[in-house]
């Protein structure tokens, strides 16, 4: 994440979820694009449709948990960007999501699955008993998840692109 370029904002998506696989290079990358509705103070008027950009696999797991309606809370950075029609645009480059309400956990262990038969997410829920309420994907591939467990506790998973999980 940018050291001097760093915002949160909490909201609820308002709008269709965009998600697709990117050529990027010589590499496929994850993509997802979603609008949030951001209310602010009694005075201030709300935001809406402020985009929201994720990729790699923040992208797939966020698509795995979201939709129309859910609320959820990103960290990551700001950015500016010219349009195709020359207009300028603002949109924020997600680098880590809580998941906060109306979540599908049920979409979630499917794609989650896919992800292992791919080998791209084989040890940070081993078992698949927990729910995941937080994921964060950091330079180098290591994907920090915050699970819910049966018993009410918070469990902090890391995993490197080697697939070592170590529980924190």
């Amino acid at each position: 994440m940018a050291q001097s370029n760093h915002v949160s904002v909490k909201g609820d998506i308002t709008g269709d979820i965009y998600y697709d696989i990117l050529d990027i290079g010589e590499k496929q990358t994850s993509y997802l694009r979603l609008y949030m509705m951001i209310n602010g103070s009694r005075e201030a008027q709300p935001v809406k449709g402020l985009r929201i950009y994720m990729y790699g696999l923040l992208a797939e797991l966020t698509y795995a948990h979201v939709h129309k309606g859910s609320r959820i809370f990103i960290e990551g950075h700001v950015q500016t960007r010219t349009r195709r029609n020359g207009d300028m645009t603002v949109e924020i480059v997600a680098e880590d999501v809580d998941f906060l309400r109306n979540i599908d956990f049920e979409r979630e262990s499917r794609v989650i699955e896919d992800l292992k038969r791919r080998g791209m997410f084989n040890t940070i829920n081993p078992g698949g008993e927990n729910e995941l309420t937080s994921i964060s994907v950091g330079y180098g591939g290591v994907v920090e998840g915050v699970y819910d467990t049966s018993t009410g506790q918070k469990v902090v998973v890391r995993e490197s692109e080697d697939q070592n999980a170590t529980v924190v």
